[in-house]
């Protein structure tokens, strides 16, 4: 019987849960000169970190991943999602409505209706960056600094998986917006 030590091993977990699904409307541009149509997905989430096992013989505490990925999915269900740094889309809003504008097209929201993410461009695979980033920020404390990696998943159309894997800081980031 082989039996490795456990620094030798790695363990992960994953939470995917059918409440991380949250529907919400973008449009994108691609080929640097096309906009697609403003349309809706049912996304999925799902999210793994890695790390030695602790004293209790686990890598995180579920229930604390779970918590975080979902209010960052509730966060963005039922919404619009638009781009903050996009070069040729520019959001703008004032007191009740936000307007989103690429070249010579024009979306106007109630506020309350948007969500505007600090991405390029809405595609899955930003989404799941800044949904990475909000969960890091929001476990650092509990997690601590022995993680190795999170990494989320987001998928956009039943199995097309946009997917940011980042580096566990060892420090609590400040998340600026």
């Amino acid at each position: 019987l082989w039996r490795t030590t456990m620094n030798e091993a790695t363990y992960r977990v994953d939470v995917s849960k059918e409440q991380f699904i949250f529907s919400a409307a973008h449009f994108i541009t691609f080929a640097s000169d096309i906009c697609e149509r403003i349309h809706g997905h049912n996304y999925g989430v799902r999210a793994s970190v890695e790390a030695p096992l602790d004293e209790n013989r686990y890598v995180v505490d579920f229930i604390a991943l779970r918590d975080a990925v979902l209010k960052q999915t509730q966060a963005l269900d039922h919404h619009v999602i638009l781009p903050r740094d996009h070069a040729e889309i520019k959001i703008t809003s004032d007191a009740k409505e936000t307007t989103a504008t690429f070249r010579d097209r024009r979306w106007v929201f109630p506020n309350e209706d948007c969500v505007i993410l600090p991405v390029i461009n809405t595609t899955a695979e930003e989404i799941a960056r800044v949904i990475a980033e909000r969960v890091i920020a929001q476990t650092h404390e509990q997690f601590g600094s022995n993680l190795s990696f999170l990494e989320v998943a987001v998928d956009e159309n039943c199995g097309q998986w946009g997917v940011c894997r980042m580096p566990w800081p060892k420090e609590k980031p400040v998340i600026v917006e």
